[in-house]
């Protein structure tokens, strides 16, 4: 990013910079840079954050090839670098970065995350790691990463789990081994050819009623993330809707809107997480609701029928 005369940052086109300022620091390594888009992260959309995972595999692919390290805005960052982690099929590094502070700012972030990022693509991290985001010299899976501060340069955070390594001068030190981490010992990987774009998110709110979720529902969705209060509970006059769409073999998808806990089937009361369950609800576990539906839509493009969405989600 590089600043206008009125001190807002747009994209810059200088993105040799990058190896430039490396300089020396890479010794025998050798990087091929891509310059794969030059777009703000809120312009990224789950198709292209899909086409960007395919083309890190592809490039995988070659026998010479280490890893790779994909720069990446920070607002998307987390949710860019999971669609990597769900459909990248090399068991090869794979470090998301990106800088809290622009090209010109002072302290940027953003050459000695590139860095640190080589170095963790030479360790290498073990394969079972999947996708990692790399950021203030903390590596982070990208299943249990999310952005926790919007300006901060201490800014994302797994505040149930940790990082799963960090920096120490010229070294990369892991600190847990992942199986011993709330999620499975081998990365599941979906081979969507394509994603089901038709899965929208809506967030619960007091008082709310069924009008959002029954307009969409006329939109023909094929699927539906909530994210819900505490531990997956709904306000009761969405239930109804919510539940016709499951019976429909619609999955619908209950996530919270807490950073830390996830859904647990708990309250039996009309909207509440055990009730919902009954109502053939699925749910989404730890994951954030950004990331379900994700998961949904590259399980819902790899053409999962609603059994195989269930054991899914419960597996993840």
């Amino acid at each position: 990013m590089r600043p206008q005369k009125d001190r807002s940052v747009v994209p810059s086109e200088d993105s040799e910079r990058f190896l430039t300022e490396l300089g020396a620091h890479t010794g025998r390594v050798h990087l091929r840079a891509t310059h794969w888009s030059n777009r703000p992260s809120p312009h990224m959309t789950p198709a292209l954050m899909f086409d960007l995972a395919r083309d890190v595999n592809r490039a995988l692919e070659e026998p010479d090839v280490r890893g790779a390290v994909v720069i990446h805005g920070t607002d998307v960052l987390v949710e860019s670098a999971f669609m990597a982690d769900i459909t990248v099929r090399s068991a090869k590094p794979v470090v998301y970065t990106g800088s809290m502070r622009f090209y010109s700012e002072t302290g940027y972030d953003g050459i000695r995350n590139l860095l640190n990022a080589i170095k963790a693509c030479l360790l290498p991290l073990p394969p079972d790691t999947g996708v990692v985001l790399l950021m203030t010299d903390r590596f982070f899976t990208a299943r249990e990463v999310i952005k926790i501060n919007s300006l901060n340069i201490d800014a994302f955070g797994a505040p149930e789990s940790g990082p799963v390594g960090y920096v120490a001068g010229d070294s990369v030190l892991l600190t847990r081994r992942i199986r011993e981490c709330p999620r499975p010992t081998t990365r599941q990987v979906l081979h969507p050819e394509s994603l089901e774009l038709r899965v929208p998110l809506v967030r619960c709110y007091t008082g709310m009623d069924a009008g959002i979720i029954e307009y969409l529902s006329q939109l023909k969705m094929a699927g539906l993330v909530v994210e819900g209060f505490g531990a997956g509970n709904v306000p009761p006059a969405i239930v109804t809707v919510i539940e016709d769409l499951a019976a429909q073999s619609i999955p619908v998808v209950l996530t919270t809107q807490c950073p830390e806990g996830g859904v647990w089937p708990i309250y039996g009361y009309p909207g509440g997480g055990a009730d919902l369950k009954k109502r053939g609800i699925l749910s989404g576990g730890r994951l954030t609701g950004a990331k379900a539906r994700l998961l949904l839509m590259a399980a819902l493009g790899e053409k999962r029928d609603m059994q195989q969405i269930r054991k899914l989600f419960a597996e993840y």
